[in-house]
C-alpha cells in the first residue's frame, strides 16, 4: 500500500492542479494496484467532484466505507449535489460538534435543500 501511495503522490506532484482528468487516471492506476488504498480512492472522489461527476463520486463513497468516515465533507457534498439533501444533512450532522466552517455550511445547505427543520 505504501508503494502505491508513494507512486500516486509522485504522479500528483507532476500533474497540474487543474488537470483533474490526469489526477483521476493516476488515482485509478493506484487503485488498480491496491484496491484497499483509501488515499487513492479519496483522490479519485475529489477528482470526480472537480469534474462535476457527482454520481461517480458518490459511487466511490458507497463502495469505500472507510472513506465515508475519512472524507465526510466530500461525501456530504456528493450527496447534496445528487439531490440527496436529507442524507447529506445526516452525513454532515454526524461529524459532531467539532467541525469547521465548511462542514457547517454544507450542513446548512443540505438541510435547506432537504427541507429538514
Amino acid at each position: 500500500m505504501a508503494a502505491s501511495t508513494k507512486s500516486l503522490s509522485s504522479l500528483l506532484a507532476q500533474a497540474s492542479l487543474d488537470d483533474h482528468d490526469e489526477i483521476l487516471k493516476a488515482a485509478n492506476a493506484a487503485i488498480k494496484k491496491s484496491k484497499t488504498d483509501v488515499g487513492a480512492h479519496h483522490v479519485k472522489a475529489i477528482a470526480l467532484l472537480h469534474l462535476d461527476r457527482y454520481e461517480d463520486a458518490l459511487d466511490v463513497f458507497e463502495h469505500t466505507p472507510a472513506l465515508q468516515k475519512q472524507a465526510r465533507f466530500e461525501n456530504a457534498y456528493a450527496l447534496y449535489k445528487t439531490g440527496n439533501g436529507a442524507k447529506a444533512a445526516d452525513v454532515a450532522g454526524g461529524a459532531g460538534s467539532d467541525v469547521g466552517r465548511g462542514m457547517k455550511h454544507m450542513l446548512a445547505q443540505a438541510v435547506r435543500t432537504a427541507g429538514v427543520a
